[in-house]
């Protein structure tokens, strides 16, 4: 994987793409094994009504057209993605009988999806969360690429060594694929920046706190220093503990000690209480999805924000931005800065639902998983600031990006950069609330224990969980000795 990385720097220069010192997650195979039944009597055309018909392909049965059911909820992408399924049916699809229904669902994707698996009544493929997928692997409501037919072509474009334990491979196959990587900034509003006299963005989370009293306090109740989005559950995950890998060394789950250590957060944990203390962050955010948030930033009413690289496309198309922002360096803990690298998530677009195996010729969902995956569609979704790809090739094909914000976003500062290790948390059985539902909780003034008690006793239960969990199982999260986060 380092021979990768390296390779990846060297093709890119500024805007690489890396496949770093990854080394776990699931699946893997690249072969076609486990074919089904259903899938092994699919595919044929031809008729045996009598004998003269023999060996003809009946004309009504080779024009019929296979509907391949898609569902995600990546809205930022959507207007590219329209436009590309529209081409695909028509002028692929026609041809070979296959029309794609691509749906976007907003904030109740997670519940939707949750329960079209489990009545085996949803899509044929479908954007998996890093959070559940394990389970719906475990439950076997997803299952393995290579139980599509003609699926070998998109799984040989991967070198298994690339692709991680637990988050793409599961029992020794592969159940999704890496499509591109995300990263995190901090977003500021320069003209509230600007009103409040502000000169300089926050270099820490201290900083942070002190330059949204001032945003608000000089707004008179038009705009506010930060927004949170309690009904979005990952936007605690990653505005919060992906933002700030770099100076925690993890994302909640140390993949070095293999425990979980979300109590080494508290001092921004700390410092978004004492922003909701001081009045300064946008009200209403208890009943705040991430949409109607960004939103609120969009319209110029939020000073600080913290973002992932899909961001851009977000105040870009989704919601276009009215007021100057500025992407800048994440804030860090310490004034001496970061102690660890950048830490960045290999994202996954699709799995392959049970409901899949169902079809008559499941080569031709195979075909619509690789239009998906596709390096030519991926490289103009690169050029709009949507997607940093996984795979270097996407960059070699496409334009240099123009859009605002994206350099920051898909620039990696030398090799201080490291792809982060899947957490065990859609694995393992604990007792009480998710880290999600914990932190919702705390900044919605639920617990009469303190910051520092109710972080602790979250990784309590979560690493009791983790001591459960069969060793050979919990030994594919731990980071191997070459996995180093330190900066160096």
């Amino acid at each position: 994987m380092k021979k990768r990385l390296l390779a990846l720097i060297l093709v890119l220069a500024m805007t690489v793409v890396c496949l770093a010192a990854c080394g776990k997650k699931e699946n893997g195979d690249n072969g076609s094994a486990g074919k089904t039944d259903n899938q092994a009597q699919s595919g044929s055309t031809n008729t045996g009504s009598n004998s003269s018909d023999s060996g003809k392909t009946d004309s009504k049965a080779s024009n019929e057209v296979q509907v391949v059911t898609v569902w995600s909820d990546s809205a930022h992408s959507q207007s590219i993605r329209d436009a590309q399924v529209e081409e695909f049916n028509n002028t692929i699809g026609k041809e070979e009988g296959i029309k794609i229904e691509y749906t976007i669902y907003g904030s109740d994707y997670a519940d939707t999806i949750n329960v079209a698996l489990m009545a085996n009544d949803g899509p044929d493929l479908f954007s998996p969360s890093s959070n559940t997928f394990a389970q719906y692997v475990a439950a076997g409501y997803a299952v393995p690429i290579s139980e599509l037919e003609g699926s070998e072509a998109l799984l040989s474009k991967y070198d298994k060594a690339d692709l991680l334990i637990g988050d793409q491979i599961f029992n020794d196959k592969v159940y999704t694929l890496p499509f591109s990587i995300e990263s995190y900034k901090m977003i500021i509003n320069k003209d509230l920046f600007d009103k409040a006299g502000i000169a300089e963005p926050p270099k820490t989370w201290d900083e942070v706190r002190k330059d949204a009293k001032l945003i608000t306090d000089a707004s008179n109740g038009e705009a506010y220093g930060y927004f949170l989005a309690l009904q979005s559950g990952w936007t605690l995950d990653h505005y919060i503990y992906s933002v700030s890998a770099a100076s925690l060394g993890h994302f909640g789950f140390d993949t070095v000690t293999g425990k979980y250590r979300y109590s080494d957060g508290l001092p921004i944990v700390n410092n978004i209480l004492g922003m909701i203390d001081d009045g300064s962050v946008f009200p209403g955010y208890e009943n705040m999805d991430a949409d109607t948030a960004r939103a609120q930033f969009a319209a110029g009413r939020v000073g600080i924000v913290m973002a992932a690289s899909f961001d851009v496309a977000v105040y870009t198309d989704q919601f276009p931005a009215v007021c100057n922002w500025v992407v800048c360096d994440p804030p860090a803990i310490k004034e001496s800065g970061y102690e660890y690298k950048e830490m960045t998530r290999s994202v996954n677009i699709l799995g392959v639902a049970k409901k899949a195996l169902e079809a008559k010729d499941t080569s031709k969902i195979a075909k619509v998983l690789e239009f998906f995956y596709a390096d030519e569609n991926l490289a103009p979704m690169y050029e709009a600031g949507m997607y940093v790809p996984y795979r270097s090739e996407v960059v070699g094909m496409a334009k240099e990006s123009s859009v605002k914000g994206w350099k920051e976003f898909s620039t990696f500062k030398d090799d201080q950069m490291i792809i982060r290790m899947p957490d065990p948390k859609g694995v393992i059985k604990y007792e009480g609330l998710s880290a999600r539902e914990t932190l919702a909780k705390l900044f919605s003034g639920g617990f009469s224990e303190d910051a520092a008690t109710v972080l602790k006793d979250l990784d309590d239960r979560l690493n009791s969980g983790l001591a459960a969990l069969d060793p050979e199982v919990l030994k594919s999260y731990v980071a191997p000795s070459s996995y180093n986060v330190n900066r160096e």
